[in-house]
């Protein structure tokens, strides 16, 4: 029995507007990663994958690279000039996600993040989203859920052509 894993990677057919993205994030501070199972052979490959969940941060707590594949992200926002960079950016990216204390009206970070589509497929996971977290996903139905000290709010989303903004509040 044949035990390697099978990936199938969905088709880029909007790849113009990847590209520009990544090029974005990349002014941005950004960095872009292969996933570690993209450059290791199929006999490690189950091993290299868990090591690709962990987030490379770089120039200002600004974080992107691939979790699902086929689901690129960029977490920032903390401090500044972060904060600036990324309301900049933001018309690039379809989701844009703000995690806050409603008492405080700060920004938080450390969320813990799922996005599912319609079917019920989860298209990225997060453990430490925020304050700012932006997704590239195609128009459609989506559910997002993020926790943050123990408390989780769910929404239900549409992204339409002109993108999304779903701010997350807690009362701390």
């Amino acid at each position: 029995m044949n035990m390697e894993p099978i990936m199938n990677t969905p088709t880029l057919q909007r790849t113009g507007l990847r590209t520009a993205v990544a090029l974005a994030a990349l002014a941005l501070g950004g960095t872009l990663a292969a996933p570690a199972w993209a450059a290791a052979p199929a006999a490690t490959a189950p091993a290299k994958a868990t090591q690709a969940s962990k987030p490379v941060v770089v120039d200002e707590d600004v974080t992107m690279f691939d979790v699902v594949p086929g689901t690129t992200y960029l977490n920032g926002g903390v401090g500044q000039l972060s904060e600036e960079r990324m309301h900049k950016d933001a018309r690039h990216w379809p989701l844009r996600l703000t995690f806050s204390d409603k008492s405080s009206n700060e920004f938080v970070a450390d969320v813990k993040l799922k996005i599912f589509d319609h079917g019920g497929r989860a298209v990225l996971r997060l453990k430490d989203a925020g304050p700012m977290t932006y997704v590239q996903l195609p128009q459609g139905d989506y559910r997002v859920t993020a926790a943050y000290k123990g408390d989780t709010l769910t929404r239900e989303i549409h992204i339409g052509p002109k993108g999304m903004d779903a701010n997350f509040h807690w009362m701390s």
